[in-house]
């Protein structure tokens, strides 16, 4: 990621520099939070939306070229300022605004306090930004009350913090300066209660309004634009002397296992084909629905959060996997494309709404047509017609006396079946059903609603029903499920490629 550009959507000339004016107050657009940034040059303003989880790499008045938003461009004539705000001395400033060159209209939102004997102005965005929550996964956070429980539990030692964080936790968050954030936000009361009372405010008033209520004193580096009688600060480039009341931070998490390597070699392998030449890096779009794992702004920032002792920090791992890094000839490969496009935009939606009996599609771990069937649905997740896919994964029912199909022909393994629930961006949901078929020639299902039906009833019966049947959908069997409000259609497996294969799937959703 270091040498990789990322690119906004640019509506300006190739080479040609443009300042960031103005951030406007997020929005909910198309079940996603945004926001506009408010960018000029050469006489002229425009406007550009962009996912709110953009906001880490954005700094005001800076100035972006070819819409690369990895590097940014300091204005002339800025300095940086070492300063502390103490309790007790800060007051909340509004101001109705115009933003120039363009015909919207804003209100500007301010933290005013005495420094050095000027006034500084500390824009309500950039406390934001830079203090609360500096990166996208607490950025989204923003706007759901109490969600903290959904993602992690706490318990408390002395001088000890352990976190035990849940699959909807992403792996990523658990390097330190994510996670030393994190408890600093945690463990601290007054930083808390402002954090959390963010998501009532801005479903009262649409946007972020909050007093400084902070009761410990907070320092920082800044970039700040300076008059004779005020400084605005552009830019909190780095946030000293946090406390975090705790010598140790333990943590486990589903993704922490120990790992080993093995001779075995691997029964499959993915791989992505580029196009020759030189690395081009990301484009960001805003019409993407979700993010993908191996990105996050907060790299771009480089903003330092520095703490007054550092706590040592113990992961627990729960389980061993071995690795297997070898291929031979029984390996099989899939190959795709990457079309280096990118969302910051949250995971969460349909994701963090499911029951125990479901998971992320990056936690199963399985073998054979089934694994095989994971990778046509973690390519179909790619597409920005999918918002959201879950997984149930268990063995068939054993069915009525002794039924040959409940187990593969080892006549020892249980067979079994993997449900994914497809959530599309139009709104519609489907359940599609895949076995492990061996010789069997099932088709897979895919299942809608007509009307209001129990799903769980629908599974265990469509599952009943093909154990009993010997391993067939048989006419009958369907039709009666049909009768309960439950549309049906069928699709042949190919034998080509996981991309030729997801293609297939999407087109029978749409």
């Amino acid at each position: 990621m270091s040498n990789q550009q990322v690119k906004i959507p640019w509506p300006f000339d190739k080479d040609e520099k443009a300042q960031l004016i103005w951030l406007g107050d997020p929005f909910r657009h198309l079940n996603k939070m945004m926001c506009y940034a408010y960018f000029r040059s050469n006489g002229g303003t425009k406007k550009i939306m962009l996912d709110w989880g953009t906001l880490p790499a954005l700094a005001i008045q800076h100035f972006y070229v070819n819409g690369d938003i990895r590097k940014s461009i300091s204005p002339s004539g800025i300095g940086e300022i070492d300063m502390t705000i103490y309790p007790n001395v800060v007051n909340r400033y509004e101001k109705a605004w115009h933003i120039y060159g363009s015909k919207d209209k804003a209100t500007s939102r301010s933290f005013i306090f005495p420094f050095d004997g000027k006034t500084v102005i500390l824009p309500v965005i950039e406390v934001i930004r830079s203090i609360l929550a500096p990166n996208r996964f607490l950025l989204y956070r923003l706007y759901e009350s109490n969600s903290f429980p959904q993602y992690l539990i706490e318990s408390y030692e002395p001088n000890k913090i352990h976190l035990s964080f849940s699959s909807q936790y992403e792996l990523k968050y658990t390097k330190p300066e994510f996670l030393f954030h994190l408890v600093w936000l945690l463990t601290n009361s007054d930083v808390r209660q402002i954090f959390e009372n963010l998501a009532y405010s801005w479903f009262q008033d649409g946007f972020f309004n909050f007093e400084w209520d902070f009761r410990q004193p907070i320092s920082f580096t800044a970039r700040v634009k300076e008059s004779e009688k005020s400084m605005t600060i552009l830019q909190i480039v780095s946030v000293k002397n946090k406390h975090i009341p705790f010598d140790e931070i333990s943590i486990s998490h589903p993704g922490i296992f120990e790992q080993e390597k093995s001779s075995e070699p691997k029964k499959y392998t993915f791989r992505n084909i580029k196009e020759k030449g030189e690395d081009k890096g990301f484009t960001l779009d805003e019409k993407m629905n979700g993010s993908t794992e191996d990105f996050d702004l907060i790299e771009m920032n480089k903003q330092k959060h520095e703490y007054n002792t550092v706590p040592k920090v113990t992961k627990i791992k729960t389980k061993l996997i071995r690795q297997r890094t070898k291929e031979d000839k029984n390996t099989k490969k899939y190959y795709g494309n990457d079309s280096g496009i990118r969302s910051t935009a949250d995971v969460g939606g349909q994701q963090l709404a499911r029951g125990l009996e479901h998971k992320m599609l990056h936690e199963i771990q399985t073998q054979g047509e089934l694994q095989d069937f994971i990778n046509v649905l973690k390519e179909l997740e790619h597409y920005p017609q999918i918002k959201a896919i879950r997984i149930i994964l268990d063995v068939l029912p054993k069915g009525l006396g002794e039924r040959k199909f409940t187990m593969l022909s080892d006549g020892v393994t249980r067979r079994k079946y993997v449900i994914a629930e497809v959530y599309m961006v139009n709104g519609f949901k489907y359940k599609i059903v895949e076995l492990e078929r061996e010789q069997h020639s099932l088709s897979i299902l895919i299942l809608s609603e007509r009307t209001m039906v129990n799903w769980q009833s629908i599974y265990d019966r469509i599952l009943l029903n093909v154990v009993n049947d010997s391993g067939t959908w048989t006419s009958n069997s369907l039709k009666a499920i049909e009768k309960q409000g439950v549309i049906i259609m069928k699709l042949k497996h190919s034998s080509k490629g996981i991309q030729h294969r997801a293609q297939l799937l999407l087109k029978k959703l749409i």
